[in-house]
């Protein structure tokens, strides 16, 4: 039902550095952990068990996600966590040990839910209060801690489906930058730009209200400021540090923004990622210039580009906008092309057609400022596989 009025879907953030005791204060009894063992190691995971012991609950990891999560990581996690009987559902990791954590909470208050029903968006049940999700990220990308979604790949298809309903979106988002310190530069830069593009596209979204187009905004200029430092500055460096803890925290109201509004074309574009296995966040850097220019001119493009130092009519200030955003990209080592990342010309084209099948259904596209026709989004597919270099029409 359409209304004249907004609310502000949120997780209760909670920030600073060794913010992660907060989990001593909750009062649970039982804590299912989620977590990255590439990232959580022996160190971390007895800190975590120390801190929750100290608030009287004891503590099981109970799944290891490293990559993006197949739906088969749901059900394998989902019998251990059933035989335990949380309260507390902590995930510490980055956006797919979020997203497992959540998928598996969903079936743990509900186990008679039909697998498929789970992925009808907004249709899943309401939370019995059996169990609360704490979500501790440890990137600074997909805002997983602040979302209602849940992404997951079909195994049998390679394609990426969601889960989507506000009862899996956590009750407390933990961010505390310490975790962000020691990540990779190459991730660090990823990461950012996913966030980025939310914060864009969140601004840009034809459901958004007032507040997030503001809140949405501050992140991206927050990210454009601070993701250079973020990747290059020296290690240890404060410089560095300050930097990760502002795209931390710029990547966290970025994901509150999509939740209250929807991710963009990019995301409803980013089926080659999956396919042939490349980082998301790589994937929507290199779509955002050319899915920029295909909504030009636009007022927040407008706005945001006269922010950034661009000038000259509405037309000219959104050709700016894309050039800015293409040198970004070659700021933080994000490539242009596809066939830069060495992916095979004819397997790309042939896939083609199906890299754009959904796009007739796909909310991010449906609610973007236009939706682009089939042979729209395989032009923009095929000029991002090329690098043919974008610019407003």
């Amino acid at each position: 039902m359409k209304t004249d009025y907004s609310i502000l879907r949120q997780s209760q953030l909670v920030t600073g550095r060794g913010s992660i005791s907060f989990l001593s204060t909750l009062g649970k009894k039982r804590a299912a952990i989620f977590y990255d063992g590439r990232i959580v190691d022996d160190a971390i995971k007895q800190k975590l068990s120390i801190l929750l012991k100290k608030g009287g609950c004891e503590s099981r990891f109970v799944a290891d996600i490293r990559n993006e999560p197949f739906f088969s990581d749901i059900l394998d996690a989902t019998s251990g966590v059933r035989e335990f009987e949380p309260d507390l559902f902590v995930a510490l990791g980055g956006g797919s040990v979020m997203d497992t954590a959540k998928a598996v909470w969903l079936f743990y208050e509900h186990p008679d839910l039909p697998f498929e029903d789970a992925f009808k968006p907004f249709q899943i049940p309401e939370t019995t209060g059996k169990a609360v999700i704490a979500a501790i990220p440890t990137t600074s990308g997909t805002g997983s801690e602040t979302t209602c979604c849940a992404v997951f790949v079909n195994q049998d298809t390679m394609q990426k489906q969601l889960i989507l309903g506000f009862p899996i979106m956590p009750a407390y988002a933990i961010l505390d930058p310490d975790f962000t310190d020691t990540l990779p530069d190459t991730i660090a830069a990823h990461t950012g730009m996913d966030a980025l593009s939310h914060a864009i596209e969140a601004a840009l979204c034809t459901v958004s209200s007032p507040v997030i187009k503001t809140l949405s905004l501050s992140a991206v200029l927050d990210l454009l400021d601070s993701l250079p430092d973020s990747v290059h500055a020296p290690a240890g460096s404060e410089t560095r540090k300050k930097a990760r803890e502002a795209c931390h925290y710029s990547a966290a109201l970025a994901g509150v923004a999509i939740n209250n509004s929807s991710a963009g074309l990019v995301h409803a574009l980013d089926q080659p990622g999956p396919y042939f296995n490349l980082p998301h966040g790589l994937v929507c850097g290199l779509l955002l210039p050319y899915t920029t220019a295909f909504h030009s001119p636009h007022p927040i493009y407008t706005t945001l580009g006269r922010r950034l130092g661009c000038r000259g009519n509405s037309k000219d200030i959104c050709n700016g906008l894309v050039d800015f955003l293409w040198d970004f990209n070659t700021r933080v080592g994000i490539v242009h092309s596809f066939r830069e990342l060495h992916i095979d010309e004819a397997i790309f084209m042939d896939k083609i057609n199906d890299f754009i099948s959904g796009i007739d259904n796909s909310m991010a596209a449906i609610l973007s400022p236009r939706k682009p026709t089939s042979e729209e989004a395989r032009q923009i597919l095929i000029n991002a596989y090329y690098g043919n270099r974008p610019f407003v029409k």
